[in-house]
This record gives structure tokens, C-alpha cells and sequence, in this order.
């Protein structure tokens, strides 16, 4: 599963905003409120590239959606949930707080599912998303949040997630590879060979779900199958970095088993 590292966020405060007018009009899922149409497409640019791994740089678009909607609250509170570093959530949680005035209730209510789990981080429930998955059920990306925030802490929540963001989308592939990963964590290593191949069907030119496969065929001694899944994997996207070492490892494994 790819590891995105973020590096640290440039918050551009100084442009100014319009009032914020413009929402999401499908109903069931969270409103995008922002004053800036370009802002929103990279929003949406950058929830691809981080929710499929997929070779891209995130944080230019994190910090082209911030410059032109200084205010943009869904653009923070996404940081604040999928960046690995504490400083990083912490800082943009608090961008999301101060503007959260200006976005609609099921947008206010992530923010405080956020302030939440930042202040209660041994807490393995996300009870206030999955309120909010109530109201705007046909979200696949809340599923998907959810199932991501959960996969280690409590896997079979997040399989609850996970299968209906596939259920709302059957070409959902991040939906598939977090969900391999919470079968995984749920010893259900069929479901998660099924689901890590469904999400090769879905996007079989990234080479994320090749690595995942590769993950779980390691996990199970089949290291040829792995060999190959990884060599796959980096074909398709050289800056999986961490792959070369893994070809290393597994064909050291699979020498010594030919040479007992």
C-alpha cells in the first residue's frame, strides 16, 4: 500500500475571498463549498492521486486549491486527515476551524469528527462520521475515510465502510485496496485477494494495486507470485521507491527455500 509523504503544506492566507457560493449539488453526499471552481477540481485532483497512490505530486494541488480559496475548508480538513504528519493535521485542522462558519452542516460536522479523533486518538469507533455517513449515504468518499481511518484500529468497521463505497461504485479503486487491506487486519485473506483484484480490474494501468496484490501474496509465502506483482508495480510507477529493496528481499526469500 503506497505511504504518501507529504512534505509541509505552504498555508497562503493572504489571498482574499469572495463569498463562498458555490456547493455541491448531488444529494447524499458532502457539499464541496468553495468560491473558486478551480479550487475544487484541485480538491478533487489531489483526493485522486492520494486515495489511489497513483504517481503525482498532492501538495501542489493542495496549495493551488489554498491560493485561490484561502477560506477552502474542505481542502484543509482533507489535509488534516490523510497527512502522516501530526504537525501538518494539527495546523491545517486548525485553517479548517476558523473557516467552518462558511460551509454547509455536514461539512461543519467533518471538521468536528476531526477535532474529535485529534483530541481522543485512541478512540476506534468514528461514531461522529458515521453519523454523518447517515445523512449523505451515498458518499463513497466518507466510506472510503472511514474505512481508511479505521483499517488498523478496528478492521471490521472499516470493512463495513469499505464494502459500501465499493457497493456505491463497483470501479472504486481505492475503495478496494483499503478494504484488502482491512480484510488483511481481519485475518479474511480471501476477501482480501478478491479485493485487491478487483481493484487491478478497475484501474490496471496504476501500479498501487499491483503493489497491495504483492503485499498480501508476500504476507502468504507465495513469493514468486510476489516477485512478479512487484516487478509489475514499479514497471508501472518507478517512484514507489521501496519496491527495488522488496525484488531484493523476496528473492533472497526465494533462493533460500529453492537452496534448503
Amino acid at each position: 500500500m503506497r505511504k504518501t509523504v507529504f512534505l509541509l503544506i505552504l498555508v497562503i492566507t493572504s489571498c482574499k475571498n469572495d463569498k463562498m457560493d458555490k456547493k455541491e449539488t448531488q444529494p447524499n453526499i458532502i457539499p464541496i463549498t468553495t468560491s473558486s471552481e478551480k479550487a475544487k477540481e484541485h480538491f478533487e485532483k489531489a483526493r485522486f492521486l492520494v486515495q489511489n497512490g497513483i504517481n503525482g505530486n498532492p501538495t501542489e494541488h493542495y496549495e493551488k486549491a489554498i491560493e485561490l480559496d484561502s477560506s477552502f475548508v474542505r481542502m484543509y480538513n482533507f489535509i488534516s486527515i490523510y497527512s502522516p504528519n501530526d504537525s501538518i493535521k494539527k495546523q491545517n485542522h486548525q485553517l479548517s476551524k476558523k473557516h467552518k462558519h462558511l460551509v454547509s452542516k455536514e461539512e461543519q460536522m467533518l471538521v468536528d469528527a476531526t477535532e474529535f479523533r485529534l483530541n481522543n486518538p485512541e478512540d476506534i469507533y468514528e461514531n461522529k462520521l458515521f453519523e454523518l455517513a447517515k445523512l449523505c449515504p451515498s458518499d463513497k468518499y466518507l466510506h472510503h475515510t472511514i474505512s481508511f481511518l479505521l483499517f488498523r484500529k478496528n478492521p471490521s468497521l472499516a470493512i463495513k465502510a469499505g464494502e459500501k463505497s465499493v457497493e456505491l461504485d463497483e470501479k472504486y479503486g481505492s475503495g478496494y485496496n483499503i478494504l484488502g487491506y482491512a480484510y488483511i487486519n481481519n485475518d479474511e485473506l480471501n476477501k482480501a485477494e478478491e479485493a485487491f483484484e478487483n481493484f487491478i480490474k478497475s484501474e490496471p494501468e496504476n501500479g498501487n494495486p499491483y503493489d497491495s496484490k504483492g503485499d498480501l501474496m508476500r504476507q502468504l509465502g507465495k513469493y514468486k507470485e510476489a516477485l512478479k506483482l512487484k516487478q509489475k508495480a514499479f514497471e508501472l510507477d518507478s517512484s514507489f521507491d521501496w519496491i527495488p529493496d522488496e525484488i531484493i528481499e523476496i528473492k533472497a526469500m526465494i533462493d533460500s527455500l529453492e537452496n534448503k
